[in-house]
């Protein structure tokens, strides 16, 4: 029935055309698509690698459970007392997951990667992390300066290898560890594409200015949490218990400055991607605030057609900025963290230039058309096939990929229909 439908509605459209003399301009997929998702790169294959240096957030509620009705975690586990082996906790699934992406990149390194943890230990737990902790063992690995594959392959292990070792405290000075990887000399190269991954799951804190008012006690101190990063008396403190004492302001939201952190590295042509980890961003100020990071660092998601299936679909809408309405990578779990930190790893890096996943998977795939330099092309023997959400490009085509340079690139594009 969907078959002749859709060649009936053939019918009807080229009627209609002939008889209002208006143009509809409808991509080439197969049966006839009424709306679409496109996505789309610009492969250039033979390009130096970029730099990706990892801000890695350990502050206290990593140790917090993935899943707060969890059975095997007990309640208030990671705050009062350590959850049990077996009740996955932030750190846990972070640590999974990170394993595996770098294992990837250990396989085929797209890029150079170093990495950062914050806070930096000792003090009051606000102790923002300093580019010359990325040289101390456990805190942080350096970019390599080599583009020999051998050599980045050992970074990316050398970079696992701390994040399966470290632990959990303190605050969230998201802000001024931002802007101490400002001043690190790797990330000043001009020669290549330059960016940080944010992996936090908390609302960055630890800014002892956040609000010019005394405080008045913990519910008056709450109260006080009232910079732009939400409306006055709507949760601004970030902390588990009331914002008080030494910490009154320092447990206020902070995101004003941290959004600063992220336009300041944006103006010296470092982008910042943002991973939101964790229960906390999945209400309230949480999303709001790092929204507005993902924008400011220049990597926010987008909608470029306007379809709901370019943001993932879901609660994920596009709105009418052609934004995501959630711009940054969510991830509740290990899982979610995968599957964000593949679609990073193929957005940051070329990778294998003749493999790609698609954002959205057609429902039959005749409803997914290719198209390479504004050319449709089939599928075929020497062309690409699909299979398992990804497109694979083989023959000649995929050698044209794997040679395209700076001044020869190649765009590619997957038209998948919406909804019929």
């Amino acid at each position: 029935m969907k078959q002749r439908w859709l060649s009936a509605f053939g019918a009807g459209v080229a009627a209609l055309l002939a008889a209002g003399c208006q143009t509809y301009d409808f991509e080439p997929v197969e049966p006839l698509a009424i709306a679409q998702t496109t996505q789309s790169k610009t492969v250039i294959a033979k390009q130096l690698k970029p730099n990706l240096m990892l801000l890695v957030d350990t502050s206290g509620s990593m140790n917090f459970p993935t899943n707060t009705s969890d059975p095997i975690c007990p309640l208030n586990c990671g705050q009062t007392t350590p959850c049990p082996a077996g009740c996955p906790t932030r750190l846990s699934e972070l640590k999974l997951a990170m394993s595996s992406f770098l294992g990837s990149f250990q396989q085929s390194p797209v890029a150079r990667v170093g990495m950062l943890a914050y806070p930096s230990p000792g003090g009051d737990g606000c102790n923002p992390a300093t580019a010359a902790e990325i040289t101390t063992a456990g805190r942080g690995v350096p970019i390599p300066a080599s583009e020999d594959d051998a050599a980045l392959k050992q970074v990316a292990g050398q970079v696992n290898s701390v994040i399966q070792s470290i632990s959990a405290t303190g605050g969230t000075p998201t802000a001024a560890s931002l802007a101490a990887l400002g001043t690190y000399d790797a990330l000043q190269a001009k020669d290549r594409e330059q960016f940080i991954l944010l992996l936090t799951d908390g609302l960055p804190n630890c800014n002892a200015s956040t609000t010019p008012n005394s405080c008045g006690g913990a519910t008056g101190c709450n109260t006080l949490c009232t910079n732009s990063a939400w409306q006055p008396g709507q949760g601004c403190c970030t902390l588990t218990g009331a914002c008080s004492g030494n910490y009154c302001a320092k447990g206020c939201l902070d995101k004003d400055l941290t959004v600063k952190a992220v336009e300041a590295l944006a103006t010296g042509g470092v982008r910042t991607i943002v991973v939101g980890f964790g229960a906390d961003l999945v209400s309230g100020p949480g999303p709001d605030t790092l929204n507005a990071l993902a924008k400011a660092g220049g990597f926010g998601r987008k909608c470029p057609n306007g379809t709901d299936a370019e943001c993932g679909g879901g609660t994920n809408k596009c709105d009418v900025t052609k934004f995501c309405t959630m711009s940054y990578y969510q991830a509740r779990n290990s899982d979610e963290l995968k599957k964000a930190l593949e679609q990073i790893g193929m957005l940051v890096g070329v990778g294998d230039p003749c493999v790609y996943s698609l954002d959205a998977v057609p429902s039959d795939p005749k409803f997914l058309a290719v198209i390479i330099d504004g050319v449709s092309v089939r599928s075929g023997p020497d062309t690409w096939k699909y299979e398992g959400g990804k497109v694979t490009f083989l023959g000649g085509l995929c050698s044209k990929l794997s040679s395209a340079t700076p001044t020869n690139p190649v765009k590619v594009e997957f038209r998948i229909v919406e909804g019929l």
